[in-house]
C-alpha cells in the first residue's frame, strides 16, 4: 500500500534534520594522527600579563601554525604547547587578517606533526569533521556536512556548517573525509544563528607580510615581531615603515635582513647607521667591513660610509680621529672608482664644499646637470659655491638657471630657487625683480610664511616706491608678531611716509612700550611729533633717541639748534 504523501514529506524532513545534527560518530581513522598537529597557545601583553589562551594547528613540520587573530591583538609575546605539553616560543607573526579572524605564526619548534591543507576547496554537501582540541573535549570529531560554500577574494572558500558549537570550539580545524584541513571554525556573529562557519585554510596559509604590512592596522595591533617579506626591496621598505629605531625589535629586523639577504648592502647600512647614532663607531666600521667581506656591493657600502662620515658631527665623544670629511672624500672616491654613478659625484661635490674647495665643488655640481640627476638643486649648490668665491654675477646666472628648471605656473619645488634669487637681487639693488620673485614665493608658500618674510618684502617695496604694498606687508608682519618692536617701528615709518601722523605716533608708542631702549622708535616718534608742530615733545623724543646712541637723532637735534 503506498505511503500517504503528507507522511512521506514529514518522514523526509525528519531525515534531513537528523542529517544536520552533530554526530559523535566513530572516530575517523586519521583523527589520532591529526591530534598531534594541534597546538595550544597563550598570548601575553608587554607587561607580561596573560591575554588569551587559544588553540591552533600546525600546517608545516617546521612550526608554521594557524590560529585566530583576536587572541593575538595586543600581544607582545606568545608561547605554544605541543601535544606532549612541551613549551615553545612563538618567533613571529607571518600573516594576519582581522576581517576573517585568522593569524599565521612561526613557532620555534625543531620539528612537529602537521596537517595537510586540502589543495581543493570542499563542495556543498561534502562530509566534514570539526576536530576538537584535547583540552576542550575528550570526544571524537564532530561529523557534519558543508551546507553552503561561498567564495571571497575570488579564490577562497567560506563554509557554512549546519551545527552550533560553543565558543570553545573557535578556530578548531575543519577536515574533509581524507583527513585534510579545509578550514578553521568560526563562531556566528549573532546568538540566534544556528550555524557555524569556517574560513579557508588555503587563505589563512596564504597570508604573508608585505612591504606595507608595517603600516597596516591589522599588523600594528599585534606588537609582536613580524616575519620580514622574503623579497629584499619589500623587506627594506617594511623595516623603514616600522619606525621606532631605538627598539630591540627594530634591531632584530635589521639582523634578520642581513641573515636573509647577506649580499644586499641595505642591511649593513641600516645597522651601521644605527650603531653610529648610538656612538658605537668601531662596531659601525666593523659592520661596513662585514658587508664587503660578504660580497655585498662594495661601492654601495663605501658610499654609505662616506655619507655617514660626511654628516656626523666631527669630534663627538669617542669618535675616531679619522671620522672626518677627508676620510669621507676617500671613501666616496673609492666608490666612484668601482662604479662611477652620478649619485656618488653628488656626494663628492657636497663633501668638497664642506672642505671649502669651492671651485672643484662648483664644477662637479654643474657637471651633474649633464646626467640623470639634473635638478635645480645642483644649480643652487653651484651658486652657493660661487657665493663663497664672491662672484655675484655667476651666482645670479646659476640661480636663473635653477628657476628656469621650472615653468609657470610654478610648483612648490620652485620655491627655494625663487627665494635664493630674491636675496641676490636685493643685494644687487634690483628691488622690483626681487619683489616679483617674493610674490611668486608667497603664492607657493602662503601657509608657511612668517613675519620676517613680509618685513623683508616691505623693505624692497619701500626702495622701489611701492608704498601701498609696503604698508600692507608691514601690517601683516605686525599681525603675525605684534610683540616685535622692530615691526612696530617700521610700521610707524611707513605711516609717516603716507603722512598718517596719528597712526605713525601710535605705532611708535607701541614699539617703545615693547622696548624702551629701542632708539629707532624714539627717533621716529620725535620726527612725527615735530611734524605735528609739537616741538617740545618731539625734541624730548629725539633726545631720548640720541641718549640711546642714535646718530641720526643727534644730527637732527644739532640741526635744530644751529643758528
Amino acid at each position: 500500500m503506498p505511503l500517504n504523501n503528507r507522511f512521506l514529506r514529514q518522514f523526509l524532513l525528519c531525515c534531513l534534520m537528523l542529517a544536520t545534527l552533530p554526530v559523535a560518530a566513530q572516530a575517523p581513522k586519521w583523527q589520532k594522527k591529526a591530534r598531534k598537529a594541534q597546538v595550544s597557545l597563550i598570548t601575553y601583553d608587554a607587561s607580561g600579563l596573560m591575554l588569551h589562551a587559544t588553540a591552533g594547528v600546525f600546517v608545516s613540520t617546521d612550526g608554521v601554525a594557524l590560529a585566530d587573530y583576536k587572541s593575538f591583538q595586543g600581544a607582545a609575546r606568545a608561547v605554544a604547547f605541543d601535544e606532549s605539553g612541551r613549551e615553545w616560543p612563538v618567533e613571529c607573526i607571518m600573516g594576519a587578517n582581522s576581517l576573517y579572524d585568522v593569524v599565521k605564526v612561526k613557532v620555534a619548534i625543531p620539528k612537529t606533526a602537521a596537517l595537510t591543507i586540502a589543495p581543493a576547496a570542499g563542495r556543498k554537501g561534502d562530509k566534514a569533521y570539526v576536530l576538537p582540541y584535547p583540552s576542550n573535549t575528550a570526544g571524537n570529531a564532530t561529523a557534519t556536512t558543508l551546507a553552503d560554500v561561498s567564495t571571497f577574494n575570488d579564490d577562497y572558500a567560506y563554509y557554512t556548517l549546519p551545527v552550533r558549537l560553543s565558543e570553545k570550539w573557535n578556530a578548531c580545524p575543519v577536515m574533509n573525509e581524507a583527513g585534510e584541513l579545509i578550514g578553521l571554525l568560526q563562531m556566528p556573529a549573532q546568538t540566534r544563528d544556528t550555524c557555524c562557519y569556517a574560513v579557508s585554510a588555503v587563505f589563512a596559509d596564504s597570508l604573508r607580510t608585505q612591504a606595507l604590512s608595517a603600516a597596516s592596522s591589522d599588523y600594528q595591533a599585534i606588537p609582536m615581531k613580524k616575519m620580514l617579506p622574503r623579497e629584499a626591496s619589500q623587506a627594506h621598505t617594511f623595516i623603514y615603515l616600522t619606525g621606532a629605531r631605538d627598539t630591540a625589535l627594530y634591531r632584530s629586523y635589521i639582523d634578520d635582513y642581513i641573515t636573509l639577504f647577506p649580499k644586499e648592502s641595505n642591511g649593513y647600512t641600516l645597522k651601521a647607521d644605527l650603531l653610529t647614532e648610538q656612538g658605537r663607531y668601531a662596531e659601525a666600521e666593523q659592520t661596513w667591513d662585514d658587508g664587503i667581506r660578504a660580497h655585498a656591493p662594495e661601492d654601495e657600502l663605501r658610499y654609505a660610509r662616506a655619507s655617514t662620515l660626511a654628516h656626523v658631527v666631527t669630534g663627538a665623544a669617542g669618535m675616531p680621529e679619522n671620522w672626518n670629511l677627508d676620510r669621507a672624500l676617500q671613501e666616496v672616491e673609492a666608490a666612484q672608482a668601482l662604479h662611477p654613478l652620478p649619485l656618488y659625484q653628488s656626494l663628492k661635490a657636497k663633501i668638497l664644499y664642506g672642505l671649502r674647495r669651492y671651485v672643484e665643488a662648483a664644477a662637479l655640481f654643474t657637471d651633474l646637470n649633464q646626467t640623470n640627476l639634473r635638478s635645480a638643486d645642483n644649480f643652487l649648490y653651484a651658486a652657493q659655491c660661487q657665493q663663497m668665491l664672491g662672484d655675484t654675477a655667476a651666482v645670479l646666472a646659476l640661480q636663473d638657471s635653477a628657476v628656469a628648471c621650472f615653468t609657470r605656473p610654478y610648483v612648490e619645488a620652485a620655491a627655494p630657487s625663487l627665494l635664493m634669487r630674491s636675496n641676490t637681487l636685493l643685494s644687487l639693488g634690483r628691488y622690483r625683480d626681487a619683489v616679483r620673485d617674493l610674490n611668486d614665493y608667497e603664492h607657493l608658500k602662503a601657509n608657511d610664511l612668517n613675519a620676517n618674510f613680509y618685513y623683508r618684502r616691505e623693505q624692497a617695496e619701500m626702495r622701489c616706491r611701492m608704498f601701498q604694498q609696503a604698508l600692507n606687508d608691514i601690517e601683516q608682519a605686525v599681525r603675525l608678531e605684534p610683540r616685535e618692536p622692530l615691526f612696530q617701528a617700521e610700521l610707524a615709518a611707513v605711516h609717516y611716509r603716507f603722512n598718517q601722523l596719528d597712526e605713525a605716533i601710535a605705532a611708535a608708542h607701541a614699539a617703545i612700550a615693547l622696548d624702551e631702549t629701542f632708539a629707532d622708535a624714539h627717533r621716529i616718534l620725535g620726527i612725527c611729533l615735530r611734524a605735528q608742530g609739537k616741538e617740545a615733545e618731539g625734541q624730548s623724543a629725539l633726545q631720548q633717541a640720541a641718549d640711546l646712541g642714535d646718530e641720526v637723532a643727534k644730527a637732527l637735534l644739532q640741526a635744530n639748534t644751529t643758528p
